[in-house]
């Protein structure tokens, strides 16, 4: 299933992406990936979910709320420790969400191992959507 990967996704600078994503504390990343979500799902056979993609969301929104509300109070600990539980179920969906858009990017692309459109697993756990962003700036 080989398209241009410009075809689907708009191209976007890359240190922008970062500089929202750092500002937002995340709620950039999960818009990016909500962004390229609908793009493929509007454009491919492959899709995401979109129960799985607002379930990630309103995961997230719980745990950044709850990590909020406990450093706001940070002299009473066991706010803050009850928030990690909610915080782990939040970043396995997130990091599934991410190999779920880098799959099939990488599908979209025609993509296989050592290839320039290439989205490497090591790479995209680091730098997530501002990887992907500027892999699709290359394609």
């Amino acid at each position: 299933m080989k398209k241009g990967l410009t075809d689907i996704f708009e191209v976007d600078s890359v240190l922008k992406t970062l500089v929202l994503c750092v500002l937002t504390i995340g709620s950039y990343l999960i818009y990016k990936l909500y962004r390229f979500s609908s793009q493929i799902n509007e454009h491919t056979e492959l899709k995401i979910p979109n129960y799985f993609i607002l379930t990630t969301i309103i995961l997230f929104i719980i745990s950044l709320g709850s990590l909020i509300y406990g450093l706001a109070n940070i002299h009473d600990l066991s706010i803050l420790k009850s928030s990690i539980v909610i915080h782990a179920i939040s970043s396995a969906f997130d990091v599934t969400w991410i190999i779920m858009v880098r799959n099939r990017i990488n599908s979209i692309a025609g993509s296989h191992k050592g290839d320039k459109l290439w989205l490497n697993p090591f790479f995209t756990s680091i730098f997530h959507v501002m990887y992907m962003q500027h892999k699709i700036n290359q394609g």
